[in-house]
């Protein structure tokens, strides 16, 4: 994204918070930008479509953050905690205008927008049980989606206190406990042989987790489509990465490997950091 599209969805959020989205002008945004109105259209195609691009924005900001805490030398679980934390911390300086939407229920809603919140909540789902898979191992095999549920179920609870009622709450000890809760409903599980209610069969039935498999495909596509842009050894490693994520269980090590020798150019920085994403690396 553009600096000047940055800048002005930075100067949009603090006027939507202070004024409500409704009650804020296109003209009001622009002037607060030192812009003309013109030049607004020119990045944004309306209003609606700006908060779009803000909601996106916050969204990407909380992934760059949680990829950078995936590449620390760290066990799975301190990975874990610090990337809660750091959602809550984004969340939590964002309260006035999380707030403003919530009051106003400002998101527009028509097609891509239902298809990018299946997506957010997709990528949810996935992060909750990857994570879970990562640190428990066979421990969690067959009631992981259930705990995974539960954890994000205790994670919205926090932040409805946070945001809603405005608690200032230690987020560094909130995700310490969020993990132990974990540890315990992990272990009331083992300890009393009890069953989940929520299978991976259930998921399937009510999840669109293909949607997984979709952004799968579309950045095989953009993969392919920049390898051929290169020269040989980058299409070689294109090709490696193509076939380890068309792998039942890629393998974590393979992709990291082969994903190093793209970073180095800005052209494969967006369909690297997807997979990362995507699969917790």
């Amino acid at each position: 994204m553009e600096q000047k599209s940055i800048y002005i969805i930075e100067q949009s959020i603090k006027l939507f918070a202070k004024k409500g989205f409704s009650s804020t002008s296109v003209q009001e945004i622009a002037n607060a930008c030192g812009i003309s109105k013109g030049a607004f259209y020119l990045h944004f195609k309306s209003k609606d479509a700006l908060l779009f691009d803000i909601f996106n924005y916050y969204y990407q900001r909380i992934q760059v953050r949680i990829g950078e805490i995936q590449q620390l030398d760290a066990d799975d679980r301190t990975k874990f905690k610090k990337q809660l934390e750091v959602t809550f911390e984004e969340l939590k300086n964002h309260r006035e205008f999380i707030i403003m939407q919530v009051r106003e229920q400002a998101i527009p809603f028509n097609e891509n927008i239902e298809k990018y919140l299946t997506q957010m909540r997709v990528n949810s789902y996935l992060f909750y049980k990857r994570h879970l898979e990562n640190i428990y191992k066979e421990r969690v095999g067959h009631t992981v989606w259930e705990i995974s549920l539960a954890l994000q179920g205790m994670f919205k609870a926090y932040m409805d206190l946070i945001i809603i009622e405005g608690a200032d709450l230690d987020l560094a000890a909130l995700s310490d406990a969020m993990l132990r809760r974990a540890d315990y409903i992990v272990e009331g599980f083992e300890n009393h042989n009890d069953q989940p209610v929520i299978t991976a069969e259930i998921i399937q039935q009510v999840l669109p987790l293909n949607v997984q498999d979709q952004e799968k495909n579309l950045l095989i596509e953009k993969l392919q489509e920049l390898a051929n842009e290169g020269d040989q050894d980058v299409r070689d490693t294109v090709n490696v990465v193509t076939e380890e994520i068309n792998r039942e269980r890629p393998r974590p090590a393979v992709l990291r490997g082969m994903l190093s020798n793209l970073e180095n150019s800005s052209r494969f920085t967006e369909p690297v950091q997807k997979i990362k994403r995507l699969y917790q690396i």
